[in-house]
């Protein structure tokens, strides 16, 4: 018997339509407590059409459970509520159930009342409960210790609830709310999944103030990228991007959302064909930290596969994950909105990005707000697509040891970036922003204005490092900060425009280094560019430069171009029609200006 049959004074209520029904109560119920203690439900739960069965009186081990959720089932729905208390269910009793674990009926909430469930004994359980093709389910006020055993892929869960393949109309209505889960192995703590193989639907899940806290032992295979050992998983058999009108899950909203997942690998998974859902102010710490490996999918949030449409996660704080606090691959139409991301640890050169947030070959993609601070990475923007439409406004980044903004392309002739209003601070090994493209890996499309670039490395930005034909950048408005290098394109073999850029060289310049480093760049166009506090190193390095350069203004710098860069010189280059170039500090013989017309490069100053 629990030690306290007393109702929790600070229990959510949860309960489905059952109050002032005591007439309604099933014969042979264990319960007689009056319902004056028992508030009137939210009108925003499910209501069930039965009454109500108070579990404790007539037993308290797994059988009584059981026995307790058919009287439930007979009276096609209804709540079945705890006496306040500790319960020691026995896994060799919830095994010997199968892998449905207890069946729990359509109409249905558990209501916990504040009470604790511990598995005992060493067997392996599937899951403690299931919902399989029933709609209106919820479990409330209820924590429930697992026993960290597991021998199989799917075992060792809490609930699941489901759509089967052989379904025949679509489920809705799945709630969870102050529900605490420890110590579970398994892939997922919650598993939602639509297995059918038709059109029908999952919709309409909340869960709400689910906390769950690993233990050592809880990752199910620290070695393996497969095994997600996640606290909540939404999932879809729909995994080919042909299967996206199948099996969706859609409508899952989780609101106040806290993991400690030193020992498992991640917090929250939307995998597949999940649609226009929400994860607002998820807190998740440590994620994969002990109970993964690096470049093992270590991540806090992740968002995964092709057919997941319209994902908003909002002002989510996700401390020290190994891999990425938010990981996104696929799909389209993702909001990311004030992420706090701190911490993440791991600089793996593998197979998988890492950084605070990764956006992974996903369309139409955006990033706003929040802080990203102390990453190996801050933001990783992987394009995929001619038009990816991926926007980044008004982040912060401060302390990446690696960069700050990493822009690379999924494939070649990809494009569709825009990063607007960022602030970026890396510390003194990282660049501020990064694009290492190459011959396959190259990004065109790329619009970056309002912006402030700074590190405590040599190069603040670099774009490219080897030719490439990328198209269509544009710097507007950017403030760029460095030890020697603020700036380099370096062998940029595609069309750029720069207008309006200020490079300042953080204690004088280093000597070696140009602040504008654009060797080798073709058919660029600049058209405002100052360099600030430069006494060592160069101004320009725009050796075999193509393009037009004018309005180059020098501040409170003693330096001069390479003396062979163009500029202080006839242009040995091939220009193209309109362009321009000036030399940036005037020769003893004064100002000149280069401007190619007819074939030829002409003085006109």
């Amino acid at each position: 018997m629990p030690p306290d049959d007393k109702f929790s004074p600070t229990r959510r209520h949860l309960l489905t339509g059952v109050l002032g029904a005591v007439a309604a109560l099933a014969a042979g119920s264990a319960a007689t407590s009056p319902v004056s203690q028992l508030k009137r439900p939210h009108p925003g739960y499910p209501q069930a059409p039965g009454g109500l069965v108070v579990f404790g009186d007539d037993g308290t081990d797994v059988a009584a459970f059981v026995n307790a959720m058919a009287r439930v089932a007979a009276m096609g729905g209804g709540t079945l509520m705890f006496r306040r208390g500790v319960y020691n269910w026995s896994s060799t009793d919830l095994k010997a159930l199968g892998h449905p674990g207890i069946t729990v009926p359509a109409n249905c909430t558990i209501d916990g009342n504040g009470s604790v469930i511990n598995v005992t004994g060493s067997d392996q359980i599937y899951y403690v409960f299931t919902a399989t093709d029933v709609s209106r389910v919820a479990v409330a006020d209820l924590k429930v210790i697992g026993n960290s055993v597991s021998t199989g892929y799917n075992g060792g869960a809490f609930m699941k609830f489901a759509l089967s393949p052989t379904a025949t109309a679509g489920i809705d209505s799945f709630k969870l709310d102050t529900v605490e889960l420890q110590n579970f192995k398994a892939p997922w703590w919650i598993f939602v999944y639509n297995e059918s193989r038709s059109n029908l639907e999952i919709q309409h899940v909340r869960i709400n103030g689910l906390r769950g806290i690993s233990r050592p032992g809880n990752s199910l295979d620290p070695e393996d990228l497969g095994a997600h050992a996640a606290v909540i998983g939404i999932n879809s058999a729909a995994w080919e991007p042909d299967d996206a009108a199948q099996a969706i899950v859609r409508d899952v909203i989780v609101t106040g959302f806290y993991a400690e997942a030193t020992h498992i690998k991640q917090g929250i998974n939307f995998e597949s064909n999940v649609r226009d859902s929400e994860i607002r102010g998820a807190v998740v710490h440590n994620a994969g930290l002990v109970g993964g490996k690096d470049d093992t999918g270590c991540y806090a949030l992740m968002v995964y596969g092709a057919n997941n449409r319209n994902i908003r996660i909002t002002d989510p704080v996700l401390i020290s994950p190994r891999d990425n606090g938010i990981y996104a691959v696929n799909g389209s139409g993702l909001a990311i909105t004030n992420a706090t991301v701190r911490g993440q640890t791991s600089n793996s050169d593998w197979t998988l990005p890492k950084a605070g947030i990764s956006i992974n070959s996903v369309r139409d993609a955006m990033v706003s707000g929040g802080t990203l601070s102390n990453n190996v990475t801050d933001l990783y923007l992987g394009i995929r697509g001619t038009a990816a439409n991926v926007s980044v406004e008004g982040v912060e980044c401060n302390g990446a040891s690696r960069a700050g903004i990493w822009l690379q392309g999924s494939a070649a002739n990809v494009g569709g970036a825009t990063i607007t209003g960022a602030r970026v601070n890396a510390g003194e090994t990282a660049r501020a922003l990064y694009s290492p493209n190459d011959d396959i890996h190259y990004v065109n499309e790329v619009r970056i204005s309002d912006c402030e670039f700074a590190t405590g490395y040599i190069t603040a930005v670099e774009v490219s490092a080897s030719p490439t034909p990328a198209a269509n950048w544009s710097f507007s408005n950017v403030t760029c900060t460095a030890r020697g290098t603020p700036f380099q394109a370096y062998q940029f073999g595609g069309q750029m425009t720069i207008k309006g850029m200020r490079l300042v060289l953080s204690d004088g310049g280093t000597e070696g280094y140009s602040a504008f480093r654009c060797y080798g760049a073709g058919a660029m166009i600049v058209d405002g560019l100052t360099i600030a506090g430069q006494r060592v190193g160069t101004t320009l390095d725009t050796r075999r430069f193509v393009g037009s350069l004018i309005n180059v203004r020098s501040e409170n710098s003693t330096t001069r171009p390479l003396s062979a860069s163009e500029g202080t010189s006839r242009p040995t280059f091939k220009g193209f029609p309109g362009a321009r170039i000036q030399n940036l500090t005037p020769e003893a013989d004064g100002y000149h200006e280069w401007q190619w017309q007819g074939g030829t490069w002409v003085e006109s100053r």
